[in-house]
């Protein structure tokens, strides 16, 4: 007996152990596993984990059988039954006999039951409430359900439950998590177009009116009395910088460049503008890139464009250090300052829109962005994307 109680413990402690250390997206594998090797233990023939359904249908989860049995056919499938019914409640059935005697033939043949001599459902709670149940049918040499036999594979149920539902639970954060990757890629997909829009709008409208008053500007220069020239002078130099600001601004909303010329081109055209925007020192490290998909140029560009704006609105920098490079199939791309960090913004909220932009967009390529602030100033930007050969054009 003392042989048989220690099989048992280190079986449980086994599964336990699998189902703590085993990657969430493999728990099915390790749950069924956990059936199968629980079934010479048993001396079944074949075991079922079922869960009860919102509508208080049993609903198939888990079902594996001994070689030259059949698992049970309700996997995915909710049946109901006066007899299931019970087990809701909590009631443990055993029985031993035809199972004709506790199912209709309609039931027998859903659930694949045909040849089954004994057959135990035994509830499981989670949380204090029945979860479902634990189901074994024997198809040969039975005597008896042992007390002792039941209550460990109650326990056996009660374990396998709990990792089910974490899986679930896992695969309902997966399923929101894609979600939200959609609608964020919707969102930057259609930020994106009212950019090319607006951009097309400053450039073939706006921007050739300020052509037409630019001239007009130069012809007053030339009729109007001497002593008004420098007024109008300044007035046509005014009316030029505002032409060459807002051309600035249309390349900055949809970068030609990025197309024309490439990435590296495109940031080295984008870091420039800012330091004509406000005076800084800037050096760049930018290593040879292979041509990328349009969508992780396109990426990458704004992220390097939104953490030079942060540079400019609230760093008080007079540097920034830009690079770029690709080690081992990982592309990281850096932006440090030498301002005055922002701490005290990270611990408290994870950073400004402009930061969870950033980060939402190296998401988007399975990358991570990291923000540092040190104690003594400065602030890093540090976005990783693995296995970057798979985004080469």
């Amino acid at each position: 007996m003392n042989v048989e109680i220690s099989i048992a413990e280190h079986f449980f402690s086994d599964i336990s152990n699998r189902l703590l250390e085993e990657d969430t997206a493999n728990i099915p594998e390790v749950i069924c596993a956990g059936l199968t090797d629980y079934l010479s233990h048993a001396q079944v023939q074949r075991m079922s984990l079922f869960r009860i359904t919102k509508d208080q249908l049993f609903e198939g989860a888990y079902s594996v059988a001994a070689p030259g049995y059949s698992p049970t056919s309700t996997l995915g499938k909710g049946i109901k039954s006066p007899y299931l019914d019970k087990v809701s409640q909590g009631t443990m059935l055993i029985h031993s006999g035809p199972i004709e005697e506790v199912f209709t033939k309609d039931e027998i043949e859903l659930a694949n039951m045909k040849g089954v001599i004994a057959h135990a459902v035994i509830p499981i709670k989670v949380r204090n409430h029945v979860w479902g149940a634990i189901a074994c049918s024997r198809f040969k040499d039975h005597n008896s359900w042992e007390p002792v036999l039941l209550e460990r594979i109650k326990t056996l149920g009660q374990v396998l439950a709990a990792s089910y539902e974490r899986y679930h639970f896992w695969l309902a954060l997966q399923t929101q998590n894609k979600e939200l990757e959609s609608l964020s890629r919707h969102l930057m997909e259609n930020q994106e177009s009212e950019r090319r829009l607006l951009s097309r709008e400053l450039h073939d409208n706006f921007s050739q009116r300020l052509a037409l008053l630019t001239i007009k500007a130069n012809n007053v220069f030339g009729i109007v009395r001497d002593s008004i020239k420098p007024e109008a002078k300044d007035l046509h130099t005014h009316i030029q910088q505002i032409a060459i600001d807002m051309q600035a601004l249309s390349r900055s909303l949809h970068p030609a460049m990025l197309e024309d010329l490439g990435l590296i081109a495109a940031l080295k055209s984008e870091a420039r503008r800012i330091t004509e925007i406000k005076k800084l020192e800037l050096q760049t490290l930018l290593g040879d890139i292979p041509e990328l998909k349009k969508e992780v140029s396109l990426n990458l560009y704004r992220i390097l464009q939104e953490s030079l704006n942060n540079v400019i609105k609230h760093s008080q920098a007079s540097a920034v250090f830009l690079s770029l490079e690709i080690t081992d199939d990982v592309l990281t791309l850096q932006i440090l300052d030498d301002g005055v960090g922002c701490k005290e913004l990270l611990e408290a909220n994870k950073g400004s829109i402009g930061l969870v932009s950033i980060r939402e967009r190296a998401q988007l390529l399975n990358g991570t962005a990291d923000f540092i602030s040190p104690d003594e100033g400065g602030f890093v930007v540090n976005i990783t994307i693995p296995t970057i050969k798979e985004h080469y054009e």
